[in-house]
């Protein structure tokens, strides 16, 4: 399944990188290990895409996951199985307001 990712996806993932450094004095390798777990987790969403909590309201129509150690990342997506496209609307980690990012960036096109 090929993925489609929103333009500010590249965002997200450069902001965790740099929170996760931040608040670990600078630990490269912790941060690595979190974009592994970025990378798995969207891997389980490809095998399975139509398996996560149906959202509703703004974002009726999306799916989100959350994974990784402790379960702090956030994944919005859905899949157009038509078309073999997983979009992926945005990656959030912690205490992210995730549903806010998502109705942000509900009507983009990818």
């Amino acid at each position: 399944m090929r993925q489609s990712k929103h333009p500010l996806v590249e965002r997200d993932l450069v902001g965790i990188v740099e929170h996760i450094i931040d608040v670990t004095q600078g630990d490269f390798d912790a941060a690595a290990r979190r974009l592994d777990e970025i990378d798995a987790l969207i891997r389980d969403i490809a095998a399975n895409p139509t398996s996560g909590m149906r959202l509703t309201g703004p974002l009726d129509g999306w799916l989100v996951r959350h994974g990784g150690r402790g379960h702090r990342l956030t994944i919005v997506f859905r899949a157009d199985l038509e078309r073999e496209v997983l979009q992926i609307a945005l990656v959030a980690f912690g205490g992210q307001d995730w549903v806010s990012l998502g109705t942000e960036r509900q009507g983009a096109e990818f």
